[in-house]
């Protein structure tokens, strides 16, 4: 099953709107230089002043004479609807804001760089994904320039020497604001090294950032001001014990029946315990990686921390209040929610807040809470259902390929994350100023981690609460021991693969 659509460079830039929407970081951290660095240009009649928060002035380090012939750039995508929205986008304006961004980005840079541009979707899970990429180049197949499929699949590849390493595509330019680096360290193995990227034009990663949104109206009924735990949030002060004693407090057996059911007023409503778990586990600080001079990991599964974790954390799943064994899908957990019948629904992301619009309570946006309030900061984890990329080791045209998509990544920063995260996120779908700030927080922590993108190489180190958060297990230790020394093992061979290639 399969779609492709086709960009042809024939159509004039339009870029009426997005000039006037303002900045926001995007995701990851960068040294690159940013809006601010422009300054008020000053002619004989009159002095324009060019806004800082601007996107549109941010350049790029792109030459200015880049030809490539009309040469076609094709993307291979992992997912049909993720592409027809933001990839592909559509074969026309729409007049709906982010469609006419993502078909508008898309002209201008085949336009600019004189490529085709094509997206080919398919409809591949998270474990398909990786053996239908690498069949592909293993195959030597050519048609793919770029692969994109969720961190879950696509990161397995890590030794399968599909990709090409980013640090040696020409254009490619890393100081930029629009690459999210932070999330492309964590999935490095080795400091010279960089096989998968993420950056603005994978949005996915945006719309994938765990998120907890609660009922204000029901926490105000209980303690006067929904808008006090923003307070709290801001302070540094929102834990995982806080979270459970709210969600144990405002619960109502309202059927009388001794059960947890739908029908009860509850405290939290979540569709699985296990993906679930994640945003709790990579929302604080516990190490469970440790990295050595060189950016080579090694495990560190076993802290005081993590026991301690693993009692509190199934004990919030297991409470009176918490409801998710009969929830049957992510729809049914929204619908429980925008009924008014719970306090918090987990399993979420930032894009799920476009489902929530129609609710008639009004509901705010926090992150996953800290471990305790000795946690320096608060932790977003971008769920590995998000999209990442690759480029493939058959490409023929490196030095065009890593122009597209610098290119691609730069215009997305300066048009589609805007339009999508300031216009669509914070005003369509947010009901409140203070509720941005919490967007802003939850954006701005946006990361992954280690051990949870290569969970599924490393014979699942990185998703063991999800089994003792299902089951009501607190024996983290004996789960730890099961794995621990093949996951070592797996670990090592990883390592010794890529310390030989920089050897060699």
């Amino acid at each position: 099953m399969k779609k492709s659509t086709s960009l042809l460079h024939c159509a004039a830039w339009l870029a009426a709107v997005l000039a006037l929407i303002p900045t926001v970081v995007s995701c990851g951290s960068s040294d690159g230089k940013t809006a601010s660095d422009t300054t008020a240009a000053v002619t004989e009649t009159a002095v324009e002043t060019v806004d800082p928060n601007d996107r549109s002035q941010v350049k790029d380090s792109l030459p200015d004479d880049l030809d490539f012939d009309g040469r076609q750039f094709t993307v291979y995508v992992g997912n049909r609807t993720y592409n027809e929205d933001y990839i592909a986008g559509p074969e026309e304006e729409t007049g709906e804001i982010v469609d006419d961004a993502v078909y508008q980005r898309n002209i201008s840079v085949a336009e600019r760089l004189n490529v085709v541009i094509q997206a080919d979707s398919y409809d591949t899970s998270w474990n398909t994904v990786g053996p239908e990429v690498s069949k592909l180049v293993m195959a030597g197949d050519t048609t793919y320039d770029l692969f994109m499929g969720n961190q879950a699949g696509l990161a397995q590849l890590i030794t399968e020497n599909c990709f090409v390493n980013a640090y040696d595509i020409e254009y490619l330019d890393f100081s930029q604001p629009w690459w999210n680096n932070e999330y492309m360290n964590e999935l490095a193995v080795g400091e010279d090294f960089r096989y998968f990227l993420n950056g603005d034009y994978f949005i996915s990663s945006l719309l994938w950032t765990r998120v907890v949104f609660f009922n204000k109206a029901l926490y105000a009924n209980y303690w006067d001001n929904a808008n006090e735990l923003y307070e709290v949030v801001l302070d540094g002060k929102w834990t995982l014990d806080m979270m459970t004693n709210l969600a144990k407090e405002v619960y109502i057996d309202l059927n009388n029946n001794g059960m947890t059911d739908e029908e009860d007023q509850l405290g939290m409503c979540t569709y699985l315990a296990m993906s679930s778990s994640d945003g709790f586990v990579y929302g604080t600080d516990i190490a469970f990686t440790e990295r050595d001079a060189d950016g080579y990991i090694t495990l560190t599964l076993m802290s005081d921390d993590a026991v301690t974790l693993a009692e509190k954390l199934p004990a919030f799943f297991a409470q009176e209040g918490s409801f998710w064994k009969d929830v049957t899908g992510d729809a049914h957990n929204q619908t429980i929610f925008m009924n008014g019948k719970t306090l918090f629904m987990g399993n979420s992301a930032l894009s799920h807040a476009e489902a929530l619009r129609d609710m008639k309570d009004d509901f705010g946006f926090l992150p996953y809470p800290k471990f305790d309030e000795e946690q320096e900061s608060y932790r977003s984890l971008i769920h590995d259902a998000a999209m990442i990329g690759g480029v493939s080791n058959a490409s023929m045209n490196l030095d065009m390929v890593g122009a597209v998509i610098e290119a691609l990544c730069a215009e997305t920063y300066r048009s589609v994350t805007p339009v999508w995260y300031e216009t669509a996120l914070k005003v369509k779908y947010s009901r409140d100023d203070l509720s941005t700030q919490m967007i802003d927080l939850i954006h701005d922590s946006a990361t992954t981690n280690f051990i949870y993108a290569y969970n599924y190489a490393l014979d699942g180190a990185g998703l063991l609460y999800r089994t003792l958060c299902t089951n009501n297990k607190t024996d983290y230790a004996s789960a730890v021991k099961k794995i621990e020394k093949s996951a070592t093992k797996k670990l090592d061979k990883i390592i010794e693969i890529f310390s030989g290639a920089l050897e060699n």
